[in-house]
């Protein structure tokens, strides 16, 4: 009877043991994998030989739909279902990333004289205000596909009216199905929308203020 109580009274804490032993070796061994949007601005010679043209210009924060606000990487199977991955995170809210990248990408081909991102003393010309719609993986029955859609505006400062509006929305398939080929053919996307923005912008400021002629100091000299 001694030790039927004995027993007894080591069984709880042996179903104990056991338990939080099971739940210890159950516990997923996946490790957090954490992806950033990232490409080298590679603007056309001629752009660089140009000049920028004399106007300033402030980026505004990029504001993103609500449902890609997070840390996880979007993906979907269907047109009406959103799903979210556990592992495969953003090392940078999107938004953020798409905000730098579009700030390293006009700083590169010198098209403003000033390219900011803050309140400065003196207001800017122009203000370019981005709207990120989609920022996803989407899944298809034969191939994946990176599926990015940005609009973009162009704001004049003294008058508040938008002079150049777009909205890019493109697809692309990956090679591989997995999630870092997804997140390269994105960095793909935006290197592609952005060098669009970049060359209408040129027309554009091209058309409203040419920019004033360089002096050669040779030829002056003569």
């Amino acid at each position: 009877m001694r030790f039927s109580l004995r027993a007894a009274g080591l069984l709880p804490a042996l179903v104990i043991t056991i338990t939080l032993s099971g739940c210890y070796f159950g516990q997923s061994s996946v490790p957090t994998q954490y992806y950033t949007l990232d490409y080298v601005p590679s603007p056309p010679p001629e752009r660089l030989k140009q000049g920028p043209y004399s106007f300033t210009v402030r980026l505004r924060e990029p504001t993103i739909a609500e449902a890609y606000r997070r840390s996880q990487i979007v993906y979907r199977q269907s047109s009406y279902q959103m799903l979210f991955y556990s592992y495969h995170l953003w090392a940078v809210d999107p938004d953020r990333m798409i905000g730098d990248l579009l700030f390293k990408h006009l700083s590169a081909t010198h098209l403003f004289e000033n390219v900011t991102r803050v309140l400065e003393s003196h207001p800017p010309d122009y203000q370019i205000t981005t709207d990120i719609q989609a920022i996803e993986e989407f899944d298809g029955a034969g191939a994946w596909y990176a599926h990015l859609a940005v609009e973009y505006q162009l704001i004049d400062q003294k008058s508040g009216l938008v002079v150049w509006k777009k909205l890019y929305d493109l697809r692309k398939a990956v090679s591989q199905k997995e999630p870092v080929y997804v997140v390269r053919e994105l960095s793909a996307l935006l290197e592609t929308m952005n060098n669009g923005l970049t060359q209408e912008l040129d027309a554009m400021l091209k058309a409203a203020k040419p920019r004033p002629l360089t002096i050669d100091s040779g030829a002056s000299a003569r």
